[in-house]
């Protein structure tokens, strides 16, 4: 069960039957429930019929040419838990992961959930992470397609690779349940999650570098991050998996100063810094 998978080159047409194309349509401002959207009698359906057909054929092509390719890396780990910190080991050593516990009052309940809470705090337990891109070769492709005056294919391109990154990060999490780590019953419900830094579980950006010190993420998969911790190409996406069969999505909302405090002391930053990374509307 514990270890990595790394995944160069993965073949595109696998992840195709993954696209979330409600989201496609989304970001070009075109919302509506997909696929009925295509059988509307309305502008936006003939809109989104054309802008379908267009990235049909864009994305076929750009699987036969090679525009885009998409690597990517998994692993399973053992991990010991200490309140909201967990402590996970790979071959390169050990990592602490930090995460933040939920104390906003929601209709005159807190519900006062953490995504620690999600491994057992007597005992190892294990825990997934993963890093996936989509983006390879496209900002080269874009480029010359706009060198030729094609702003259009440029968009389509970049928007088929975020679609693709998030297919490759799903169809990589039934592979995780059924194959890598094998927690999943035969012909039982999918479950599990996978958070990411830096959304609303776990808004830390920063705690993507351990993700990468754990997994050597750039060196086998060359995806990299940027020093304000973006992730390199553009289209990626990376976080954690766990496997309770109760884990769910949820956010932490306004932190307190106590926890923001607590928080700074785990990471040996200033109280500033804390602000920063986890408070930066405020």
């Amino acid at each position: 069960m514990p270890g990595v998978q790394v995944i160069l080159d993965q073949n595109l047409e696998e992840l195709v039957p993954f696209i979330d194309w409600f989201y496609f349509f989304y970001g070009w401002r075109i919302p509506g429930k997909f696929p009925e959207l295509l059988e509307e009698d309305s502008p936006k359906a003939e809109a989104a019929r054309k802008l379908y057909g267009d990235a049909q054929e864009l994305l076929q092509k750009a699987i036969a040419k090679k525009w885009i390719r998409a690597n990517g890396i998994c692993g399973v780990f053992p991990v010991n838990r200490h309140r909201e910190t967990l402590e996970l080991r790979s071959e390169f050593g050990s990592f602490r992961f930090e995460f933040l516990r939920e104390q906003e009052v929601r209709n005159g309940v807190c519900r006062n959930r953490s995504l620690a809470d999600f491994v057992t705090p007597k005992e190892t337990d294990y825990m997934g992470l993963f890093a996936v891109s989509a983006g390879f070769q496209i900002a080269e492709q874009s480029e010359e397609f706009k060198k030729k005056g094609d702003e259009y294919s440029a968009l389509l391109l970049q928007s088929l690779g975020g679609r693709l990154t998030e297919a490759f990060s799903q169809k990589l999490h039934l592979d995780v349940m059924k194959k890598y780590w094998g927690y999943l019953p035969e012909n039982a419900e999918p479950f599990g999650i996978r958070p990411a830094p830096g959304y609303p579980a776990c808004p830390d950006h920063t705690e993507k570098l351990p993700i990468w010190q754990a997994m050597r993420v750039q060196e086998k998969t060359g995806i990299a991050l940027s020093d304000s911790f973006m992730m390199i190409p553009e289209n990626a996406t990376c976080g954690y998996y766990f496997a309770h069969p109760k884990s769910g999505y949820f956010s932490i909302g306004k932190i307190g100063e106590d926890q923001l405090l607590e928080y700074a002391r785990r990471k040996n930053w200033t109280l500033e810094t804390a602000r920063r990374w986890l408070c930066p509307r405020e």
